[in-house]
């Protein structure tokens, strides 16, 4: 999946501005009892992929050698979108998205469990196995290709970001009530560079 990454800055955007705060089953069956991760997503970045990382081919394909590593362009709105994937074959791992001057790495999507998480989270978990009242982070509706879901920070985390995904309520332009979202699914999950000072 791609999303543009100036919809992705959008909406980082509009959830540091926040207050408050059944798809995608098969990732659920299929890789929520995986075994050892590949590599792991943490604050500091997602497997050798960091904020000093460029967004270069090259580079990116020899910190993935064992992988397929592809560019690919997104000629969309008359927009020339580039973003780099990561495959296990043909398993889509990581989407990286550049910055708006394209030369270093903005966001990492992550698509499978073959990628561990620090913080304890599979893709395919419930909102409300991440989530109690006293833990609940900023949220925003979904745009782009996300339309229709929610994004709201990892719990106690700025630099990850967690996309569920639920039958109902559909989501506009606003996020449902915690009680709502209790069974949504964790379709995948997002780590942003920091902003840099």
């Amino acid at each position: 999946m791609k999303v543009k990454p100036l919809y992705l800055a959008m909406l980082v955007l509009l959830m540091g501005q926040l207050t408050a705060c059944s798809s995608r089953e098969d990732v659920q069956a299929a890789t929520v009892e995986s075994a050892t991760p590949l590599f792991m997503l943490s604050e500091d970045g997602v497997g050798p992929l960091n904020a000093s990382t460029p967004f270069n081919l090259v580079r990116i394909g020899d910190a993935f050698q064992e992988f397929n590593v592809v560019e690919e362009t997104s000629a969309s709105s008359g927009d020339n979108n580039r973003v780099i994937t990561v495959k296990q074959q043909v398993k889509p791992l990581l989407t990286i998205n550049p910055d708006f001057q394209q030369k270093h790495i903005f966001s990492v999507i992550v698509h499978d469990n073959l990628v561990g998480n620090q913080l304890g989270h599979a893709l395919g978990s419930k909102f409300a196995e991440i989530y109690t009242p006293q833990s609940l982070e900023q949220c925003a509706p979904g745009v782009d290709d996300w339309a229709g879901k929610v994004m709201c920070y990892a719990p106690k985390n700025t630099n990850i970001l967690y996309l569920f995904s639920g039958s109902t309520p559909k989501v506009t332009d606003t996020v449902p009530a915690p009680a709502a979202m209790q069974d949504w699914v964790l379709e995948e999950m997002v780590w942003k560079a920091p902003v840099k000072k």
